[in-house]
């Protein structure tokens, strides 16, 4: 089991895919940042040198305008927040009731169940009655433990990964209730980032929401897009500094949210095999995919599973990856993330 040292050093860490023609250098830095999903956004984008700097303001306002649209439609349709969204329409239908799918909610149910698939149900996405009986959905409960709200209901363990997508339908099966917030950001990231780099003017651009990230190109000087953090949720001594190149990173770990009761920690991340906050060894999973959606959801697939099986896992498909351990001074890489440093 490859390991390594978690000291106060920084691990520098590069991908093994990194372009050898030489870098692209010139243009000029357009900023932006904001707030949606509850967390913050931003765009860090590289204006191509020939373009003319004093329509720079412009161009920003036209992708952020463009931007902001689009996760407003994803907001619209996937949060469970709004009683009015697709999400929450479909969660209120009766067993074996249909929803037809609009985009791109109809993409983002079917890379969730692509990973469902592929995680044989550690990333399951239909687990928002237990989300909410947990007190991690949107009405928020301090310490539902103590309450006993978190074991208000008997959880019934989902027995396949099927679940009644089928020609832009999908079928409310018994039992299953869509939650999509371990997915739906990831995909925002994606989308952003596409759609700036489509702009004709574009050179590069390193697009963040909420701690998620993902770039195509370089830095203006030629470098490129590095990324500082830490998975135990140390932001101010971040353990790795990461060069994208085209590549997302996705972090999940009982850190973004939890509830505490007594002495015990309880993680927003779920056992789907339980419907209770998961008793894992892992505090922590980063994953580096070119796809940000994919990392979003198998890093909490990861956590799910545990080290032993997540390595194997991860190992097995050349998914760089970064496993925190509980309690313990090391990190565990994957071999595809040994590569990187």
């Amino acid at each position: 089991m490859a390991q390594l040292a978690s000291d106060h050093d920084t691990t520098l860490l590069i991908p093994p895919d990194v372009p050898q023609e030489a870098p692209q250098i010139g243009g000029r830095e357009v900023l932006h940042s904001g707030e949606v999903f509850g967390t913050t956004w931003s765009l860090r984008m590289v204006r191509k040198s020939s373009t003319n700097p004093a329509n720079d303001h412009a161009y920003r306002a036209q992708l952020v305008e463009a931007c902001s649209q689009a996760l407003a439609l994803i907001d619209a349709q996937m949060s469970l927040w709004q009683d009015g969204s697709d999400i929450s329409q479909f969660n209120r239908l009766a067993a074996g009731e249909k929803l037809a799918l609009p985009e791109p909610f109809a993409t983002v149910i079917a890379k969730a169940l692509d990973v469902c698939k592929e995680t044989d149900g550690a990333f399951y996405p239909g687990l928002y009655e237990a989300v909410e009986q947990w007190g991690f959905g949107a009405r928020d409960q301090a310490d539902p433990v103590a309450t006993g709200l978190a074991f208000s209901r008997e959880w019934v363990a989902p027995s396949t990964v099927a679940t009644g997508l089928s020609g832009g339908l999908l079928k409310r099966c018994p039992g299953f209730s869509l939650d999509l917030n371990g997915i739906a950001k990831g995909y925002a990231v994606d989308l952003l980032c596409n759609m700036v780099r489509a702009h004709p003017d574009t050179a590069a651009c390193l697009v963040e929401i909420g701690g998620e990230l993902k770039s195509f190109g370089t830095r203006a000087d030629g470098m490129p897009f590095w990324i500082g953090f830490a998975p135990d949720g140390d932001d101010l001594s971040p353990t790795y500094r990461a060069a994208l190149y085209g590549w997302a990173c996705a972090t999940s770990g009982e850190t973004e949210r939890f509830h505490t009761s007594g002495d015990t920690i309880y993680s927003h991340i779920l056992d789907p095999q339980t419907g209770r906050s998961v008793q894992s060894d892992l505090t922590a999973a980063t994953v580096f995919d070119k796809e940000c959606a994919r990392a979003d959801a198998l890093a909490t697939a990861l956590i799910v599973m545990g080290s032993d099986k997540a390595l194997a896992f991860a190992n097995a498909r050349s998914i760089p990856c970064i496993l925190t351990q509980r309690a313990q001074p090391t990190d565990i890489l994957s071999n595809a993330m040994q590569g990187w440093f």
